[in-house]
């Protein structure tokens, strides 16, 4: 780039900079495209635009501009990191893939923290695993390797192998033993391998340490309905319906459950009638509304 050249273009990003600064946001806009119109590969003009964009919460604009960058420059690696970073802000989970599976992940390991971060928010839980896996392997000592390993924690709980689950969110207790979302997973696999007093006492410690997450609430009304504590069961389960704007179905399903194990039949019928109506597929809420229908008419007590 000659030297005339670069002044113009200093030039015209410090007038689109002093719009943008005013409040003239449309005048900034066309002198960065005008930049990018005349010179593609200009990567600042592309990049204070982007920004620009976002600020204005104009998403789809910056992910065309970025787009159109990587196309000009496919094998800027560091490129594509970045814009990988700016598509997982926004949840564009199908064009992370897109955009990182050209790196080698042997040279990039964090490539394969991307790829397994967006398998797992797409539950495609088995390639998350790999990639996990992959970036465990590759021995960088960063902070991302423990958050890794709740990931591969939460991964294996979705695929059931809990043993497993167990083993990668204990090598993440040893820098995460405070975080509250690290003791709900530890809660979630005590309660499927029956290590109820484990269970319980990872889930309190996880209500400690985020007493407004809701999810933790769910979870401590499931664990205290597993050891038959049905009056905190019940108190948990409300705690949770009344912090979230649309409950699960089947949190209405345990309910009714709970209510079915404390003999308050009618209250277990309403609310097992609750959750079929809400999901006609819950085959627990249909399994209980038969129990709770058939006690109804055989005449079982009320507390």
């Amino acid at each position: 780039m000659g030297i005339e050249l670069k002044y113009s273009i200093e030039q015209k990003l410090k007038s689109a900079k002093e719009y943008e600064s005013s409040g003239l946001n449309l005048h900034a806009v066309q002198i960065y495209y005008k930049i990018i119109n005349e010179n593609p590969s200009y990567a600042e003009a592309n990049f204070l635009l982007v920004e620009l964009f976002e600020k204005q919460g104009n998403i789809i604009s910056a992910k065309n501009i970025l787009s159109d960058y990587l196309e000009l420059n496919p094998d800027d690696t560091f490129f594509r990191i970045s814009f990988a970073k700016f598509l997982m802000r926004y949840s564009f989970w199908e064009d992370v893939i897109e955009v990182i599976q050209p790196i080698d992940i042997n040279e990039e390991p964090v490539a394969a923290f991307f790829l397994g971060y967006s398998y797992y928010k797409l539950k495609d839980y088995n390639l998350a695993k790999i990639n996990f896996q992959h970036f465990i392997k590759s021995g960088i000592k960063e902070e991302l390797l423990q958050e890794t390993y709740i990931y591969l924690a939460k991964t294996e709980i979705e695929l059931k192998n809990f043993e497993s689950a167990l083993h990668y969110a204990k090598e993440s207790e040893m820098v995460y033993s405070n975080s509250w979302e690290l003791n709900l997973v530890l809660a979630i696999i005590h309660y499927n391998l029956s290590m109820d007093s484990h269970a319980v006492a990872s889930v309190e410690k996880a209500l400690k340490l985020n007493p407004g997450e809701p999810v933790v609430y769910q979870w401590l009304g499931r664990i205290y309905l597993k050891i038959n504590e049905f009056s905190k069961a019940e108190h948990y389960f409300f705690k949770y319906t009344e912090m979230v704007e649309h409950p699960e179905p089947e949190i209405y399903s345990l309910l009714g459950e709970t209510y079915l194990k404390t003999n308050q039949t009618e209250k277990a019928y309403q609310y097992f009638d609750l959750a079929l109506k809400l999901d006609p597929e819950n085959n627990s809420a249909a399994e209980g509304i038969k129990k709770a229908s058939s006690q109804l008419k055989s005449g079982a007590n009320e507390n």
